[in-house]
């Protein structure tokens, strides 16, 4: 998944001269929170709500020199620039010419589609040991069942008792998956129809 997957294309962007005052009206009247800055077609800065104040040009309230992305930069390192940054958005620039801009919100809907939030399923929970051919064991089991997958995440377990794997699959109930994964060893954290 990249960053250009999840990007918003044609951005609204506007003048360095343009008014406090223009770039409020703007926002009031759109379904985005924040503006690219651009001086002709070179992007110089990022203005939202929370920086328009005083009168005059947006130059002198817009944060300079934002930090930006690239159209082929992976979502997870976007994410985890935004964290490290404290960043809400990052312009998306291919060379120099700006092309784009990922926010939070959309890697809420990254991150949504990634778990399958919105297709009806079972969603199992496993802790995998730390064991080289349980993933492929638990696969196998519910491909055997027939279960078509939905989405597959894995995130290191909190509490660590190893690896935390969450399966979203469908054509199977809750009874079959948990019958097929009681024969491996893999507790279930949680199971769900959803």
């Amino acid at each position: 998944m990249l960053v250009k997957d999840f990007m918003t294309r044609n951005v609204v962007t506007v003048q360095s001269s343009a008014t406090v005052e223009e770039v409020k009206n703007l926002l009031a009247h759109s379904n985005f929170h924040r503006v690219p800055v651009m001086e002709g077609d070179k992007l110089v800065g990022l203005v939202n709500w929370h920086r328009l104040v005083g009168q005059g040009p947006v130059k002198y309230c817009m944060v300079k020199n934002p930090i930006t992305g690239a159209p082929d930069m992976t979502i997870e390192e976007a994410a985890d620039l935004m964290i490290r940054e404290q960043i809400s958005s990052l312009p998306v620039l291919d060379g120099e010419e700006l092309v784009g801009i990922i926010t939070l919100r959309d890697l809420f809907k990254a991150g949504i589609q990634a778990l399958g939030a919105r297709k009806h399923g079972v969603r199992v929970t496993v802790i995998l040991p730390d064991m080289r051919g349980i993933l492929a064991d638990v696969i196998n089991a519910l491909t055997n069942l027939g279960a078509y997958y939905v989405s597959l995440i894995s995130l290191p377990d909190p509490q660590g008792r190893g690896e935390m794997v969450t399966i979203k699959v469908q054509d199977v109930n809750q009874n079959q998956v948990e019958e097929a994964l009681s024969d491996i060893s893999v507790e279930i954290e949680d199971i769900r129809t959803v």
